[in-house]
């Protein structure tokens, strides 16, 4: 709405045409640019200057004039806007006002309405109630109306048959086409009924019996004809009738005895003698892999997959109650075929071997569960069984689903209940680790006939295996190796490559050293994990899932006795008894033993983590026992082994004694041919370098990383020490001083073998000392003053010189400052004691090779009497 513009005084400078057309309200709606609006006003001004005067300087009254005036107008702009917009304000708060109070109005209204409805609604469902009465009334009216039609039929039908006569309703069978067959079976089955009740005339009584009989013979006539045929819709109103007349039951059990299915697997046996000769030899073979489910029980169960799928879709279209059917043709196959065929696998396997019996038990109930789950599938899926009931609507019977868990448990129940598979797996065990470990245990009681003790412990262990063996059913083991010789030879791996020559001679051992010494093979060790693989997978196939944790701890409990009582602890002893005869030479045998422990150590711990622990990971106890088990066992292996590494390092320091000690008294004092006789080295050089060796390699093959260099750093210490003292003991010429670097050199290239930093210096050290016997007298200061030599405390040196054969000629006590007495006593000269003590001192402190041999003695005392005259 337009307002007159207000009077305002007239301006010296008045506004531009333009500008006024700036200055309406249509062009400040919408988005309008501040910018552009000025830019706008200041053109007009622009325009004006240029025409008056295009020289003229710039002057900026015209624009602010002009701005002034156009903040006037937008002033007067902006209050006519204000008004306008306060007057649609308070038109807009009537018109609210306004359609508050309809909308007052307007609820009052609809509450009114919506009472009225309710009324009627109140109204209409009381009319619904009494119309239900009526319904349920007039409902049970019709019912006992046709109940009372019914009975007079009955009365009238049960009349003519005291009269001998079945007109009427042969009539309605013959003549009154499907329903009236029907309808005839209804009525015949409430006759027969009502006359088991009545005791009248026993004259109705036997004609309706026989007319009942009669009906249901000619039903199933019709019914059978009808299958033969393969004319379902025939089949479907036959069963039909015969579910209304008696509840099926004949009709299903003449469409079950007659069933194809049945007839042709009568000639099982024929195909069991056939497969007898094809299995049995592999099923009791520890050496072979398990066999596949039995190739007869594969034919007789893809027989009843194609013959289920098939008859799913038969029986859902021809009978009214297509799970009870289904029910009985499952539970007939079970019967009748499956469970008869798997007793004869199983009498058979049984009368192999245990292995082979629960092998075939195993395969048997793995084939069977797949079974069951495609035959659940077919049940299932492509014919839908859930929806059981009878044309009454009750629930006719168990759904396929739970019949065919209840045939699966009745089938294996037998087999598998209680302790029953459990016992048999362990006798099984016991048999075939007896089988393995028997021989070593023979070959040991050959071996130790002259021990009396060992002896005792070998046949007390031998009997408990057979006892374990016998007590579970399994035949006595029979030991492949009595007083027969082992030659080691592995055998194929490869089952089938054997034959039957080479399955006779197989062994489990093999030897493991030049005196004969045999353990078990790793072929038989691996078989020995193997089959106890196997029998966990067994467990886990037969046992329930809540019995698998506790079956395991039991078979791996057998399996740990094997392998540490009656195999590695008795080997473990006798090495340990040998080595402790420390007047001989040390066999080699203990690291073969060492290196089989380990190796078994290695093989069961994978064993455990792969086989075992996802088993029983699941029940705590029962993992914390296992635990337990697997830990003491190697705990015990280990302690074992430590005390062997022990023994051996005693025994080869002693036997490297032995051999120094038979170094000649004058070895060192060569005649000119002895020096070319002995250029290679003394003999008691020779035969240590070749005990080494021989020791060296031996555990070169046994021990790994950290373990064979502490046990090379062990020897290596040792025989330093023994070296040490050994060339104190004999006299030496020039020429045998060349004799003393030999053997020497040829110590230290030894070491070198041992790769061991620490050793090569403490034999470089030896070296420098054996240079004491080469050099002459005149140059002997200046080695001494050089190396390790001029770090030692010349008292730790003496005793080198003093077996120098010119030591007294040459005066060589001079060299180092210390005199001799008459009693021979070492004094060191008083100018020597600060300064020699003190270099000695600095020596060790600094010296890292000085400080690790220091390790092995308590104080510097002890250091120093390695070196000294005892």
């Amino acid at each position: 709405m337009e307002r007159p513009s207000q009077i305002r005084t007239t301006l010296p400078f008045d506004l531009s045409t333009g500008v006024q057309n700036l200055l309406t309200i249509e062009n400040f709606k919408g988005n309008v640019s501040s910018h552009d609006f000025v830019e706008n006003v200041s053109q007009g001004v622009m325009d004006k200057l240029d025409k008056r005067d295009q020289k003229a300087i710039f002057d900026p009254k015209p624009f602010i004039r002009t701005f002034e005036n156009v903040l006037d107008e937008l002033n007067i702009l902006q209050r006519n806007v204000q008004e306008q917009c306060d007057e649609l304000e308070s038109s807009v708060q009537v018109a609210e006002l306004q359609y508050k109070k309809s909308v007052i109005e307007l609820q009052g209204s609809f509450d009114e309405v919506y009472r009225s409805y309710d009324s009627l609604e109140s109204r209409i469902g009381d009319v619904g109630k009494t119309a239900i009465r009526i319904g349920e009334q007039l409902e049970t009216i019709d019912k006992q109306r046709s109940r009372a039609l019914e009975s007079r039929d009955i009365i009238e039908y049960y009349m003519e048959f005291q009269e001998d006569s079945s007109e009427r309703l042969d009539s309605l069978r013959y003549h009154g086409g499907d329903e009236g067959q029907l309808k005839a079976a209804v009525i015949a089955r409430r006759l027969n009924a009502v006359a088991k009740e009545v005791d009248a005339n026993n004259g109705a009584k036997d004609f309706i019996e026989k007319f009942c009989e009669s009906f249901e013979k000619e039903m199933l006539e019709e019914f059978d004809k009808a299958y033969k045929e393969g004319d379902p819709r025939i089949m479907a109103h036959c069963a039909k009738v015969l579910f209304e007349f008696n509840g099926g039951a004949s009709c299903i059990q003449t469409y079950v005895n007659q069933h194809e299915f049945f007839m042709s697997n009568m000639k099982i046996e024929e195909m069991e003698d056939m497969r007898y000769s094809e299995d049995h030899t592999q099923l009791s073979d520890p050496y072979h892999s398990p066999p596949e489910v039995d190739t007869s029980l594969v034919k007789l169960y893809d027989d009843i997959r194609i013959t289920v799928r098939r008859e799913v879709e038969i029986i859902t279209n021809v009978f009214p109650q297509p799970a009870t059917v289904m029910q009985v043709f499952l539970q007939r196959i079970f019967e009748q075929s499956i469970q008869d065929h798997v007793e004869r696998l199983l009498i058979r396997a049984e009368s192999i071997s245990n292995l082979a019996y629960l092998r075939t038990l195993a395969s048997t109930h793995a084939g069977t569960k797949r079974l069951i789950e495609n035959l659940k599938f077919y049940c299932d899926k492509e014919a839908s069984f859930t929806n059981n009931v009878d044309v009454n609507g009750l629930v006719a019977s168990t759904s396929p689903d739970q019949t065919l868990d209840r045939c699966m448990a009745d089938l294996f129940v037998p087999y598998t209940e209680g302790q029953r598979y459990l016992t048999r797996e362990k006798a099984t065990l016991n048999e075939l680790f007896g089988s393995i470990v028997s021989e070593f245990l023979n070959y040991m009681q050959q071996r130790k006939k002259v021990s009396v003790r060992n002896q005792s412990v070998l046949t007390r262990t031998l009997n408990q295996i057979s006892a374990s063996a016998s007590s579970g059913g399994a035949s006595p083991i029979t030991p492949s190796f009595v007083n027969g010789d082992v030659n080691g030879v592995s055998s194929p791996n490869n089952p089938s490559e054997r034959t039957p020559e080479m399955k006779k001679a197989i062994t489990n051992l093999v030897k493991v050293d030049d005196n004969g010494f045999c353990l078990l093979s790793n072929d038989a060790i691996i078989r020995i994990a193997n089959i106890h693989a196997e029998a966990i997978i067994r467990c886990v196939e037969l046992t329930g899932s809540q019995d698998v944790p506790s079956s395991i701890e039991t078979m791996y409990a057998l399996l740990v006795d094997f392998m540490d009582m009656k195999y590695l602890e008795i080997v473990l002893d006798e090495v340990i008894e040998e080595l402790g005869n420390s007047k001989v030479e040390p066999e080699m045998t203990c690291f073969p033993v060492i290196k089989t422990t380990t190796q078994i150590i290695q093989l069961l711990q994978q064993h455990f983590q792969t086989a075992v622990v996802p088993l029983v990971g699941g029940s705590p106890s029962v993992y914390k026992k296992v635990l337990t088990t697997k830990n003491g066992f190697m705990s015990s292996l280990e302690q074992k082994v430590n005390i062997v590494l022990q023994k051996i390092v005693d025994g080869v320091n002693y036997w490297l004694g032995e051999i120094l000690s038979r170094q000649k008294k004058n070895d060192f004092k060569p005649k000119d041919e002895e020096v070319v006789m002995m250029s290679m080295g003394t003999q008691p050089c020779i035969q240590s370098l070749e005990f080494i060796t021989r020791v060296y390699n031996a555990a070169r093959t046994t021990l790994q990383g950290k373990n064979l260099e502490l046990f090379l750093l062990l020897i290596g210490n040792s025989f330093h020490l023994l070296l040490l003292a050994h060339f104190k003991k004999y006299p030496v010429t020039p020429t045998g001083g060349l004799l003393v670097t030999k053997d020497i050199a040829k110590y230290q290239e030894m070491v070198r073998m041992f790769k061991l930093p620490s050793l090569d210096d403490r034999f470089e050290m030896l070296r420098q000392i054996g240079n004491i016997f080469l050099v002459k007298p005149e140059i002997l200061r200046s080695i001494l003053s050089e190396g390790y030599l001029a770090r030692l405390d010349p008292s730790s040196l003496y005793p080198y010189l003093e077996r120098r054969v010119d030591f007294k000629s040459a005066k060589l006590d001079r060299v180092l400052g210390i005199s001799v007495d008459e009693t021979s006593v070492v004094t060191k000269a008083s100018t020597d004691v600060g300064g020699k003590s003190q270099r000695r001192s600095l020596f060790v402190n600094d010296n890292a090779v000085l400080k690790e041999m220091m390790k092995s003695y308590k104080n510097n005392r002890e250091f120093l009497s390695a070196f000294s005259i005892t």
